[in-house]
């Protein structure tokens, strides 16, 4: 009893090491997409901020991106849990293997869609993707509430609204998952997006404003979800494999 008791424990410990790396790297993919740290240096440069200022509201819009994530996939998990329990029991596969499931799901179908989106927004033709010359102003919010917002006018307030207020759809799948291997799971995956996403935001605002005239990484712009996406799907993978 005692060496099944510490082996299932070693399983969870190492399902919650295996969720908490997967939400970092996740995170600081995701946090490379321009949108959660071009508005900010933009801004900054507009309105003359000092590095400290910028980086201090770029934390706070992370700190909000990172809590309404949490609230999102903490409903998520009050929710759905009843239901991923019956179809385990439906299926004969334990929780973990349909979390696992589930995240393969979930990222294929993100990563794609959230690809192909973005493609068509980048070849749509028609004057309105063409940005005057010297015109920082018009930057496409991906992923987020509004996508032509800057107009010079916008509060330092309302910016971090504005980019903090949206969940990140990659966190729910991942926190749904970990809640199929206890509390100290959750708590590893939300601790591992949040230190990441808010570390990595901040960061790139600071290189921006003190390295580069400008920096967009259209790298992560063109392909950012379609990489995270994978990863989350590649993760959900390795957790029904370990389950099996």
């Amino acid at each position: 009893m005692v060496l099944r008791s510490g082996s299932q424990r070693g399983r969870v410990t190492s399902t919650a090491y295996l969720l908490f790396l997967s939400s970092c790297s996740t995170a600081i993919i995701h946090a490379l997409i321009p949108d959660h740290w071009l508005p900010f240096v933009l801004m900054a440069r507009a309105q003359g901020w000092s590095e400290r200022r910028a980086a201090t509201l770029t934390g706070l819009a992370g700190v909000l991106h990172v809590l309404v994530s949490v609230v999102a996939g903490g409903l998520t998990i009050l929710v759905g849990s009843t239901s991923v329990q019956s179809l385990a029991n439906r299926t004969g596969h334990s929780l973990g293997f349909v979390g696992g499931l589930l995240l393969v799901l979930f990222g294929v179908g993100y990563g794609v869609f959230r690809h192909f989106r973005e493609a068509s927004v980048h070849a749509a033709p028609g004057p309105s993707r063409e940005k005057p010359e010297g015109d920082e102003g018009h930057v496409h919010v991906h992923g987020h509430l509004l996508e032509r917002w800057f107009h010079g006018a916008l509060t330092a307030g309302a910016l971090v609204l504005v980019i903090g207020i949206s969940p990140c759809a990659l966190l729910v799948p991942i926190l749904f998952a970990a809640s199929a291997a206890g509390a100290m799971a959750v708590l590893a995956a939300a601790l591992g997006f949040a230190l990441c996403t808010i570390a990595t935001m901040v960061g790139v605002t600071l290189i921006a404003m003190r390295g580069m005239r400008r920096i967009e990484l259209p790298f992560f712009t063109r392909y950012g979800d379609l990489i995270s996406g994978a990863l989350v799907a590649a993760v959900g993978l390795l957790l029904m494999l370990h389950e099996s």
